[in-house]
């Protein structure tokens, strides 16, 4: 099971999830957190509060490019599973112009992201 899988497990069972700082907070109807989700929720803990913080880093970068909401949230989860990866091998690396990789690399995927809904 990936972390993008888990989500979607939860979301079909009517659970949220959402990351809080460096926990993650659970908001489910009673009894849909077995002791099973719980575990594999713990295993993937660091996976889901990564793909949750990247879709925070698009949103906030979206808002300030004025590309709308709508388009972070057409994205699969599957591209933002891969753009958080594409962002931490970047981590600490810069582009032609001296600005941060994961910045430069972002701005792009969001342009990308913007055009493709827009057509």
């Amino acid at each position: 099971m990936s972390a993008v899988a888990l989500i979607r497990q939860c979301n079909d069972a009517g659970i949220r999830l959402q990351a809080r700082g460096d926990r993650l907070h659970i908001v489910a109807p009673a009894g849909t957190v077995t002791p099973e989700l719980r575990q594999r929720l713990a295993e993937y803990k660091a996976d889901v509060l990564a793909l949750h913080a990247i879709r925070s880093r698009l949103l906030a970068l979206a808002g300030t490019l004025g590309i709308p909401r709508r388009v972070i949230d057409a994205l699969p989860a599957e591209g933002l599973e891969a753009t958080a990866q594409q962002v931490a091998a970047c981590e600490g690396l810069k582009d032609g112009h001296g600005d941060p990789l994961p910045h430069a690399l972002l701005v792009f995927y969001l342009k990308e992201l913007a055009r493709r809904v827009a057509t």
